[in-house]
């Protein structure tokens, strides 16, 4: 089981972090390049602790907004490592005008990176695209075209032309092009119907994050049913799940240093934001068109993040289904396998750390028992997991 370390660039200003949008007069410039440094040193030392990836996502106008522009952060951060994987989770595709441009920019990650950016690219949700008024109707058609056309624009290896629903070029021939080949390794994280069998078509893992455990299991049981119809077998590799993480050397410390961040994390989540009008009003319209049929109604009724009101769980609640995991390296261990083992195996756990405004410092020291304590036990679990299954 690969271990990445998923971080997202929290804003760290006290005070009322629930507004949406985040009003830019809140904004402190030394404060902000204070917190960009910071992320690049942490990530530097996950780096030279052996960390597999560090993964970095797209947000706008919201204190776990920073990185509007993962390409930007991943060209600094490839600068600062010279081992882990830069994985892009992801993209919101559906925000992007131009997919040329962003095979460009993510040619250049892979080059600058010599060949270590892993692609993600998400659809998003409603306070990415009311960001950039997007309609929420089209939202699901430009993600896909534009997923075809950056990978077209990777592999093709002649000038050509596109005239889609979307998007109309009459050349393109991308310079320059991926270091590796025949393009960067993709995923997607998903959880709609409609997502989960758009990954299968197109073979690449899945992620998922923010759901107790019995309702992720019916996500991946569903992808492997998609898959089973489709021809093929997906192992652990292609199964990827986020969870809050950390770790200090005993339970109590653990809980007592994180779990203030922690709920103060889920009350910053977007269903807990203070909406302006507009975004209320947006945020209804783009309600629609998403579908969770596939999953039983008590697992249906977990889309945590989706669904949940504020102050819905306690810290006691989040650990019991799975929704972070915090403690000594021993049940930090057990847990990642536990859920490894009711998912039928996963092959890559991602690290969620730090979160809302946990100081990097307390982060660090979490990594540091993570990558020497909890790493090692659980690198090649999914794998022995597997060939026993596969002998009984």
């Amino acid at each position: 089981m690969k271990l990445w370390l998923f971080d997202i660039t929290f804003w760290l200003r006290p005070g009322d972090r629930t507004l949406f949008p985040y009003p830019g007069r809140l904004w402190d410039p030394g404060l902000g390049m204070e917190t960009y440094h910071g992320h690049l040193d942490y990530l530097r030392r996950a780096d030279e602790l052996g960390i597999d990836g560090v993964c970095l996502t797209e947000h706008h106008y919201a204190p776990y907004g920073m990185c509007p522009a993962p390409n930007v952060m991943a060209a600094a951060v490839a600068g600062v490592t010279s081992n882990c994987k830069l994985v892009l989770m992801g993209n919101c595709l559906p925000l992007h005008p131009h997919p040329v441009r962003m095979a460009e920019e993510l040619s250049m990650v892979d080059i600058l990176s010599r060949g270590r950016l892993v692609s993600g690219f998400i659809r998003g949700g409603f306070t990415e695209w009311f960001a950039y008024s997007l309609k929420p109707e089209e939202t699901r058609t430009r993600f896909e075209e534009a997923w075809e056309l950056i990978v077209k624009c990777w592999t093709e290896p002649e000038p050509f032309a596109w005239h889609g629903q979307h998007f109309n070029y009459d050349n393109i021939s991308i310079m320059p092009r991926p270091v590796q080949q025949p393009h960067p390794p993709l995923l997607m994280a998903a959880s709609t119907a409609e997502s989960i069998e758009w990954a299968v078509k197109h073979r690449v893992p899945l992620a998922s994050s923010f759901a107790p455990v019995d309702s992720m299991r019916e996500t991946f049981a569903y992808y492997r049913e998609c898959a089973a119809k489709d021809g093929w077998t997906p192992g652990p590799e292609y199964f990827m799940v986020s969870r809050q993480v950390y770790v200090a050397p005993t339970n109590q410390q653990a809980r007592a240093e994180a779990e203030p961040y922690l709920m103060a994390f889920m009350e910053e989540v977007p269903v807990a934001r203070k909406l302006t009008p507009k975004a209320e009003e947006y945020r209804q319209s783009a309600r629609t068109g998403r579908s969770f049929a596939y999953k039983s109604s008590t697992a249906a009724g977990h889309q945590f993040l989706a669904e949940s009101t504020p102050g819905g769980y306690t810290f006691d609640q989040l650990q019991r289904d799975g929704l972070c995991i915090i403690g000594d390296p021993d049940y930090v261990t057990a847990e990642i396998r536990r859920q490894s083992d009711e998912l039928g195996g996963i092959g890559t756990f991602m690290a969620y750390a730090p979160f809302s405004t946990m100081p990097l410092a307390l982060a660090t020291n979490s990594l540091e028992l993570l990558t020497r304590e909890v790493q090692p036990s659980i690198r090649d679990y999914a794998t022995a997991r597997e060939a026993v299954q596969a002998r009984r």
